[in-house]
């Protein structure tokens, strides 16, 4: 089925591929020059850098879970204020996407945002059985599995790693595409949490495609991505004004979609208030009937940017990529 678009103004970035940095031999440390700065960037360097991340998740399983996400909040407010090109970003972000909020508020919030999803890492396994999520709409995800395979598109607000949680709760296996995060320690932590709450992780990037659509060759199968999208220090998704593209995972979705006869369901996860939030499945979109789907792609990936961008816009101050270049 053919899927690309004949308007060059449409072109896709190149297929990203990840690959899992080579832990250096001692081989590299004899042997002096770059090899030798690499060896001690991975064993000393990172691993220093590493340490507290690794006690602080540790320490904070110790804690009620409401005290862990507060720590975090005035964690992240306190350095947040240190962070003075990023706060710029996130300020100018705020205020061209929501100009009736005050961008100092917004940064503030954000800084907070961001705190409390870190520190929640180490008791996220406990907050949907300990009742501090609500669950709206989840009816729109029993229809869609129903008809068929489902793909799942989440947004970054709040902690969105909750809604793999209720995924478990609700007895839905599902894969997962996802960016590993820079730190190896965050990585080792993310994977360790979402394996532990019935997620199978998908390779990043273009390795993942075969596995997902292997997945959605099953009438029972559940892929999530994600359709907000920062790369490279850059907003992908959502478009906010700007002219659409085809170079993200709005495209995905839909190609993927299209190949595997996928209902495509969005989601999403809001905070109420501390470490209480609410997490929305809304109704499952299905992409356009047409005979040449390469003409209709970008109006489905405008489809898809009209559903999860008013939902950014009114949680502004949870998103996650609010301090990246728009």
């Amino acid at each position: 089925m053919r899927t690309k678009p004949s308007d060059p103004t449409l072109a896709t970035r190149k297929a990203f591929v990840w690959q899992e940095e080579t832990p250096p031999r001692l081989a590299d440390l004899i042997a002096g020059g770059e090899a030798r700065s690499r060896f001690l960037r991975y064993w000393v360097r990172d691993q220093f850098y590493d340490l507290p991340k690794m006690l602080s998740y540790h320490m904070l399983k110790l804690l009620p879970s409401g005290i862990v996400s507060e720590l975090g909040a005035l964690h992240y407010q306190v350095i947040g204020r240190f962070h003075k090109g990023r706060n710029t970003r996130i300020g100018a972000n705020a205020a061209r996407i929501r100009p009736d909020l005050d961008p100092a508020t917004v940064t503030r919030l954000n800084w907070r945002s961001r705190g409390r999803l870190m520190s929640e890492f180490s008791v996220l396994p406990r907050l949907v059985p300990a009742g501090r999520v609500r669950v709206e709409g989840a009816e729109n995800l029993t229809r869609a599995r129903a008809e068929g395979p489902v793909i799942i598109l989440g947004v970054h607000l709040s902690n969105w790693e909750l809604l793999f949680a209720v995924l478990q709760q609700m007895s839905v296996p599902f894969c997962l595409f996802y960016m590993p995060p820079e730190s190896r320690a965050e990585h080792r932590i993310a994977r360790k949490v979402r394996q532990s709450i019935g997620a199978t992780l998908l390779p990043p990037g273009v390795k993942g495609v075969r596995p997902a659509m292997k997945m959605l060759g099953n009438r029972e199968g559940v892929v999530m991505l994600f359709g907000d999208e920062g790369f490279d220090g850059r907003i992908m998704a959502p478009f906010f004004g700007r002219p659409p593209h085809l170079s993200g995972n709005l495209a995905i979705a839909i190609r993927l979609a299209r190949h595997s006869g996928a209902l495509i369901v969005p989601a999403y996860v809001i905070r109420r208030r501390g470490a209480h939030f609410t997490c929305r499945w809304l109704p499952p979109i299905r992409p356009a009937e047409t005979d040449d789907p390469g003409a209709t792609l970008a109006g489905d990936v405008e489809r898809l940017n009209a559903v999860i961008e008013p939902i950014i816009r009114k949680y502004v101050s949870q998103w996650h990529f609010l301090d990246h270049k728009l």
